[in-house]
């Protein structure tokens, strides 16, 4: 079934059938979150958070766009205002208010000790370069790189024209590999060519 069709009917009283949804877009919306919290509690809050949300504003969806652009764009500006939210915290932690977490690492046991904490490191250093990026860059390349979306699928999400979707996604990867030049060194410059 189609989502434009589950959700005609979600909103003709079958609420059960959210479930399909959430089942379709869950993975895709954790993932988003996770690459602005880093932190997989906080991801799975702010999932929710965008689900519920996403569900009590069905009845403003239009059938013009996909529905995936259309929760997207939920989670998307649910994911900026976690951030601005964020600083605000690490502000104040910073002036001694509070506890902050910033940055929680990811464990693999797949690999030796070497390469996890090699990879550790890079991952650290691409997660702490990321996230220093102002939104505009930080938002299209969590989009394009981390959830793999086409340039349109960006534009569509963040009510962007393409030329504007484009430059911000050239100077993101631009000032990237500046600040990841600068963090990595004797030839663990994986794959920023390919930036």
């Amino acid at each position: 079934m189609k989502d434009e069709d589950i959700i005609r009917l979600i909103l003709k009283g079958k609420s059960d059938l959210y479930a399909e949804l959430i089942d379709r877009y869950s993975g895709k919306v954790y993932s988003t979150a996770y690459s602005y919290t880093q932190n997989q509690e906080e991801a799975r809050d702010l999932v929710q958070e965008i689900l519920i949300k996403a569900y009590n504003n069905l009845h403003s969806f239009k059938a013009e766009a996909k529905f995936s652009t259309w929760l997207y764009r939920i989670a998307v500006n649910s994911c900026i205002d976690w951030s601005r939210k964020r600083k605000s915290k690490v502000i104040m932690t910073a002036l001694g208010y509070e506890d902050a977490n910033i940055f929680d690492s990811i464990t693999s046991d797949t690999e030796g000790p070497e390469e996890f904490v090699l990879r550790q490191e890079h991952k650290e250093a691409v997660r702490n370069a990321v996230s220093s990026l102002p939104e505009i860059y930080k938002t299209v390349l969590i989009l394009y790189y981390f959830e793999e979306l086409q340039v349109q699928e960006i534009c569509n999400i963040l009510d962007s024209p393409r030329k504007t979707i484009e430059t911000r996604l050239y100077r993101a990867k631009k000032v990237l590999k500046s600040v990841l030049t600068q963090e990595l060194s004797g030839g663990e410059l994986y794959e920023l060519q390919n930036l």
